[in-house]
């Protein structure tokens, strides 16, 4: 039994790393929650969050011994394939029986970040930042800097998963999160509108 203690997230972690390199996976150096193991010649990716899993290969029987494997070492509950992970909303279309589309949204956390913010009913943007806006850098704090750093972290979350493009200008307001002013605030309502209105855009691959 693990909840509850001090140290259960690195007896968890030692214990799904343990476990996993016993069935041939390799962690990756680059990202302590995803593992890898080559079969049959094609790269077999397991990506872990605390414990849930998401399992990538193109040969689905190898998929399934590996969850046989798993499900006698840690009780688990198989909910086939991906439809939504951390705020992110997966689909899946095949074209042809040849070219497979997968897209990645995430409408619903955009409308609840708008709720959070108290966005909801806002305007609609088609530009991220104002023409010729100009951020100065301060040395006093002018607003409320919580609220502020909250926007600049709901964006973030953002522009990680499945908005690239409003990278650019995250970045810019980031820089301002010791001492924004309202002009930096009106910015990030910019992009807040911007996302009003492209909410359901979304990353094909």
């Amino acid at each position: 039994m693990l909840y509850g203690l001090k140290q259960a997230s690195r007896e968890w972690c030692l214990k799904l790393k343990g476990q996993l390199e016993e069935l041939g996976f390799k962690r990756s150096d680059a990202n302590h929650r995803v593992f890898t193991k080559i079969i049959d010649r094609k790269l077999f990716v397991i990506a872990i969050y605390v414990d849930d899993f998401i399992l990538f290969l193109s040969n689905i029987s190898h998929i399934r011994t590996v969850k046989e494997d798993l499900k006698r070492h840690f009780e688990m509950k198989d909910l086939g394939k991906a439809k939504w992970i951390l705020q992110m909303k997966i689909k899946r279309t095949d074209m042809d029986n040849r070219i497979r589309k997968l897209t990645i949204s995430q409408e619903q956390y955009i409308e609840t970040i708008l709720e959070w913010h108290g966005m909801a009913d806002c305007k609609l943007e088609k530009t991220l930042i104002a023409a010729n806006l100009q951020l100065p850098t301060l040395t006093e704090v002018k607003i409320d800097i919580t609220e502020y750093q909250r926007c600049i972290g709901s964006l973030m979350y953002l522009m990680i998963c499945t908005c690239p493009d409003i990278a650019y200008s995250v970045g810019v307001l980031s820089h301002h999160v010791a001492c924004p002013r309202r002009t930096h605030m009106q910015a990030i309502k910019y992009i807040f509108w911007y996302l009003c209105g492209t909410s359901y855009y979304r990353l094909k691959f």
